[in-house]
């Protein structure tokens, strides 16, 4: 039996791929015609562009107040009146009196330290010694005067009597009813009583430059009586104020010599603080303005104090003057203790109606304030920067909104959004804040 035989299929010839591409080509073709046709023929919509916004400024309410010029400053309590004891005389310390030492308080007058004074008691008793006896001399001349003036005005009486003898006896002479002899004897007389007088009188003369050398001489001793009783009384070193001792610098058994050192006592009831302040504030400045004084390692403790004395001249380096500010610690729970550095603050003047506005709205003389979000240019005049923000007079109104930010965008008559306004008192502080010194422009 035969096997049957497979059929043959025909094959594809090549005219027939080819045709296949030459349709896909061409169908591809008409559909790009199509499409530029289309889109050809078709309009091209309207373009929106996006609507810009008004910049978001900051804004302050600027209000009419009283503003009160603070100055601040720095410096170091100290006390008002310090001294160094020293002792006046060479001398061996022998009592520290009550045991004082460095921190103890003492009284006007107190004596604080004795020395020896035996010597200087010794030196006293022995002038007060030659201080009696040329008292004594003195006495002595001045019984002598008297009995002097007495013998003188005897003699004056005989001197007298034996003029009148001899007056007598000269008449009768005359007459002849008395002898030569007689006249003789009565003149001698009158001769001797003269001599007599005049001797008296010398003698009661030498008593005046006598009694002179011993009263000048009582006076020396004297003078060295009053500096020996001075140096007994420097032998007790006292207090000449109410105070505390700061150093005590020396001990019993020591002997110390005249201008040594021996405490340091000061007053610490009241406390000055020199503080500098720059030229530009002088004028506004006042002797008596109050103080308000704080320290960093004391924090919540505050001062009173007032401005005592203000230095008349600036200093041409740092080109600050000095005000030395008193604080009265009588009355003080919580004294401002010598050596503490401080800051203090200073009154200056008062403001009545003052318009304050932070310094960074003034740019260029002028300031923009906001009304129906519009901006509008306002032309100020800064007349003093107090702390972050500047006193200004112009056309600025109380009420007014100044803007804060993006000024450099701004013309008069642009439009803005405003933020929530604050008023100028609370307004943040500036990036870059400056003291309180800052002075006027």
């Amino acid at each position: 039996m035969a096997e049957p035989t497979a059929e043959r299929l025909p094959r594809p010839g090549k005219p027939k791929l080819f045709r296949s591409i030459v349709l896909i080509v061409v169908m591809m073709a008409v559909g790009a015609a199509l499409a530029a046709v289309l889109l050809a023929l078709s309009e091209e919509p309207p373009r929106r562009e996006a609507a810009t916004l008004p910049p978001l400024v900051e804004a302050v309410i600027v209000q009419a107040e009283d503003v009160v010029e603070r100055f601040m400053g720095y410096g170091s309590a100290q006390a008002i009146r310090s001294a160094n004891l020293a002792a006046e005389v060479a001398a061996t310390v022998v009592e520290r009196v009550d045991g004082i030492r460095a921190g103890s308080p003492v009284a006007k007058d107190q004596v604080l330290i004795r020395l020896d004074d035996r010597q200087y008691r010794h030196a006293l008793e022995q002038v007060k010694a030659l201080a009696e006896a040329e008292q004594a001399a003195l006495d002595e001349l001045a019984v002598e005067a008297r009995n002097l003036e007495q013998l003188a005005r005897t003699a004056e009486k005989e001197l007298q009597v034996a003029q009148d003898e001899k007056t007598r006896l000269a008449g009768l002479l005359e007459r002849g009813l008395a002898a030569r002899k007689e006249y003789d004897f009565a003149n001698l007389a009158y001769q001797r009583a003269r001599r007599v007088l005049q001797g008296y009188q010398r003698e009661a003369a030498k008593t005046i430059p006598r009694q002179a050398r011993l009263t000048a001489s009582k006076r020396s001793i004297e003078a060295q009586a009053a500096l020996a009783q001075l140096n007994v009384h420097r032998c007790e070193i006292r207090a000449p104020w109410t105070g505390r001792i700061q150093s005590l610098l020396v001990d019993v058994g020591d002997h110390v010599s005249p201008g040594l050192p021996v405490l340091t006592l000061i007053d610490a009831s009241r406390v000055e603080i020199p503080i500098q302040l720059p030229g530009a504030v002088y004028n506004r400045v006042r002797v008596g303005a109050p103080c308000r004084i704080e320290s960093e390692s004391m924090a919540g403790t505050l001062w009173r104090g007032e401005v005592a004395r203000i230095a008349p001249v600036a200093d041409e380096q740092t080109r600050t003057f000095a005000v030395y500010v008193i604080v009265d610690n009588t009355n003080s729970t919580q004294p401002l203790v010598p050596g503490r550095f401080v800051r203090a603050e200073v009154r200056g003047p008062v403001y009545p109606g003052a318009i304050l506005v932070p310094r960074r709205a003034y740019r260029n003389g002028q300031v923009f304030i906001v009304e129906a979000n519009v901006a509008q240019v306002r032309s100020v005049t800064i007349k003093r920067f107090i702390e972050e923000r500047a006193l200004v007079a112009g056309d600025l109104r109380s009420g007014d909104r100044v803007i804060l930010s993006h000024l450099d965008q701004l013309a008069d008559g642009s439009p803005v959004r405003v933020r929530a306004a604050l008023s100028a008192a609370s307004s943040p502080p500036e990036p870059s804040q400056q003291s309180s010194l800052d002075s006027s422009p």
